[in-house]
């Protein structure tokens, strides 16, 4: 079934909600709905035929995050997704991590989910009385001089200032429209919903409250509705076949790594490698001549570090000479580096590279969780809060990851997210088809340059089993 025709599903069909909630937001909730003419129930389980609104008062953990997923996907594949609230995972460690984990998952099988009570509330609403948008896509259509235009601007501006996408202010392209019922007729869209600015504004007719909470409820919605249609969980494994990986390289590749431990950043490049990850351009030379060969085929400027599998990643203090551009920089990089590594000059090698584009730091890691199996975690300077995928990755799910990454200012072009989401797809399916060879990957630094330009693994490290 198509979104639109799940839109047409949901309008002819009337709706009852059941809320689970704890008890004093569930209270607020079930009146809040009731007040917009909204039959809603407090509940304790998902029930057939109910729309659901389920708030979490934190994340949940990994068991019951599989027994949340079920009913999730349940409710999918009637197109009433369940619509989850739950606060954002906060923080950078390891139970920040699961709890990113645990939202993607629930995510990855059908969850409309909201960070944001009003968000929820809103999307509640909308898929009540409007049904689901085909995706996230909105658009505020406003008469110049109404309160609708001045709150549309004020929010285009505030998301320019951030380095976000701003939300569009004209009809064409989206999936649905936002309009000012007192304005006239709606706009001839084929999913166009009435917002007004405040509750105490409200009539009888159906209308969301506010367009900043409308705005997220359509987002929240039109996520839903595209894991839908392109399916729930990851990515099945035999999506690598696309890839076009080169088995021999990665056979030839794993037989040299016959033993279990850490393995550093040359050898690991080599298996994403195998699966075109772009990566830079390097070679390890174990003589400062052999560095200047490596230095001039790779081209100059290059960066040096010491080659080795027990070194740390260059954000934990690796030492890194960088904008080498001569023969003798490159000798004298050779010596500082290894002296800095404490390597001894003569038995010690170096890994001589491409100086990396300009672009974006981010940092990414692939773990393999209890219950949810395998994960992606991406980082970003300036994101709300850590962006994680169940692995392998759908498209859909790299897409997403990488619209994490926002212009660090205003001004500042757009980071390339299309090269970002190819590169973090391809190292998921690695870690998948490896898995029960390999514990771990990390990617401490990406540099994701911007459109037009590339994104690059420049520090990675893995672990492997026996």
């Amino acid at each position: 079934m198509t979104a639109r025709a799940m839109v047409k599903d949901v309008r002819e069909q009337p709706a009852r909600v059941s809320v689970i909630a704890p008890e004093s937001l569930g209270a607020t909730a079930i009146a809040a709905l009731r007040a917009r003419g909204i039959e809603a129930r407090a509940a304790e389980r998902a029930g057939d035929g109910d729309i659901v609104a389920w708030a979490l008062d934190a994340p949940p953990g990994a068991a019951t995050t599989l027994e949340l997923a079920q009913a999730c996907a349940h409710a999918a594949a009637t197109g009433r997704p369940i619509c989850l609230l739950a606060p954002p995972p906060k923080g950078s460690g390891r139970a920040a991590i699961e709890r990113a984990a645990a939202l993607a998952y629930l995510r990855a099988h059908g969850a409309a989910l909201a960070h944001d009570v009003d968000a929820w509330l809103e999307a509640v609403v909308a898929l009540v009385r409007f049904g689901m948008p085909e995706g996230p896509r909105a658009a505020i259509v406003a008469p110049a001089g109404s309160w609708l235009e001045a709150q549309a601007h004020a929010i285009v501006a505030e998301a320019e200032a951030l380095g976000l996408r701003p939300p569009k202010l004209e009809a064409s392209g989206t999936d649905a429209v936002l309009y000012d019922p007192a304005a006239g007729a709606p706009p001839a869209q084929p999913l166009a919903i009435p917002i007004v600015a405040r509750a105490e504004l409200g009539s009888d007719e159906p209308a969301l409250y506010g367009a900043r909470a409308a705005l997220a409820a359509i987002d929240v919605l039109g996520h839903a509705a595209e894991r839908i249609a392109v399916g729930l969980g990851p990515a099945p494994k035999t999506a690598s076949a696309e890839l076009e990986i080169d088995r021999d390289l990665l056979v030839r590749q794993l037989g040299k790594l016959a033993s279990a431990g850490r393995v550093g950043d040359h050898e690991t490049k080599v298996l994403l490698r195998a699966y075109k990850v772009p990566i830079t351009r390097q070679v390890v030379a174990t003589t400062p001549s052999a560095a200047v060969k490596g230095a001039r085929a790779v081209g100059f400027p290059v960066e040096l570090k010491p080659w080795g599998n027990d070194l740390p990643t260059e954000p934990a203090g690796c030492p890194v000479e960088r904008d080498v551009t001569s023969d003798a920089l490159v000798r004298r990089a050779y010596s500082s580096v290894l002296a800095a590594a404490g390597r001894n000059l003569d038995t010690g090698a170096v890994i001589v590279r491409e100086h990396p584009p300009l672009g974006r730091d981010l940092s990414i890691a692939f773990h393999k969780l209890p219950h949810l199996g395998w994960t992606v975690v991406l980082d970003a300077p300036g994101a709300p809060h850590i962006a994680a995928a169940p692995a392998p990755l759908r498209l859909l799910d790299a897409q997403r990851l990488a619209a994490a990454i926002v212009a660090s200012r205003a001004g500042d072009p757009e980071p390339d997210r299309a090269g970002l989401a190819n590169l973090v797809r391809r190292v998921s399916h690695l870690v998948v088809d490896l898995d029960g060879r390999i514990s771990k990957l990390e990617l401490p630094r990406v540099v994701v340059g911007g459109r037009g330009s590339r994104s690059v693994v420049v520090d990675a490290w893995c672990e492997l089993v026996s």
